[in-house]
């Protein structure tokens, strides 16, 4: 299962779907850093998801489900994302 550095796993909670789909949202990314930048998100937050600690919001939860289920970052996984639909859409093309 693919955790965020610096959140070693004596410090995770038990394994929960929210966990477990993030771990595999990061492993379709590549990487956290792919992650938090397709979901406009910070480090801090996917670590403190994939720690257990906090679940993500539930928009962010149901986008990593398309992410999953697509098994690729698509861009029907942010119809719910304001924050990285306004990103992308501003971004220099």
């Amino acid at each position: 299962m693919a955790t965020p550095p610096n959140y070693p796993p004596w410090k995770r909670k038990e394994s929960t779907v929210y966990t477990r789909v993030l771990a595999r949202a990061i492993e379709i990314a590549g990487s956290v850093e792919e992650l938090t930048g397709f979901l406009a998100s910070t480090p801090a937050e996917i670590g403190t998801w994939a720690s257990g600690q906090f679940n993500p919001p539930m928009p962010i939860f149901l986008a990593l489900v398309d992410v999953v289920a697509a098994n690729a970052l698509t861009p029907t996984a942010l119809e719910n994302l304001p924050a990285a639909r306004a990103r992308r859409s501003n971004a220099p093309k």
